[in-house]
């Protein structure tokens, strides 16, 4: 009986540490890069290239609000817990490309953490000739370091 008992608690135990093992290596994926796209649209973003940081709902739905000014109907404000996430929207400026950027984390210091545009998602996949102001909205664990966008292109 001793025996069944042992083996029980012991599987117990085994079976628990591979739950935690699954959990650090979602942790470990999101360490590496913290950014997940919610949202990416041709028509809203800004004129010249820009890094948008919102840690709060009235600036989510003041972005929004320009985004929306000429659409009938407008997009749908996406859903953030600002209690623990913020957003990151990434504004390519003017251009004829129809690409989404993937922005990945160069550098983590204490006070700042500095994004950077992948070189292969600056390729031109499929020009257009309209002019576009694409924005893409990311959502990321809430922290209070400055989010930087890096100068190397």
């Amino acid at each position: 009986m001793r025996i069944l008992i042992l083996g029980l608690l012991m599987l117990a135990g085994t079976c628990g540490s591979q739950k935690d093992m699954g959990k650090e290596a979602n942790y470990q994926e999101l360490d590496k890069n913290p950014l997940s796209l919610i949202l990416s649209d041709n028509y809203g973003g800004a004129e010249s290239e820009q890094l948008l940081v919102i840690r709060d709902n009235k600036a989510l739905k003041t972005f929004f609000s320009k985004v929306n000014m000429t659409r009938k109907p407008g997009l749908q404000i996406p859903e953030i817990d600002f209690n623990t996430e913020m957003v990151v929207i990434y504004c390519n400026g003017k251009t004829t490309d129809m690409s989404t950027p993937i922005l990945n984390r160069m550098e983590d210091k204490d006070d700042k953490m500095i994004f950077a545009i992948k070189p292969e998602s600056r390729q031109k996949n499929d020009p257009s000739t309209a002019l576009l102001m694409p924005f893409h909205l990311y959502k990321m664990p809430l922290t209070e370091k400055e989010i930087m966008l890096s100068d190397n292109k």
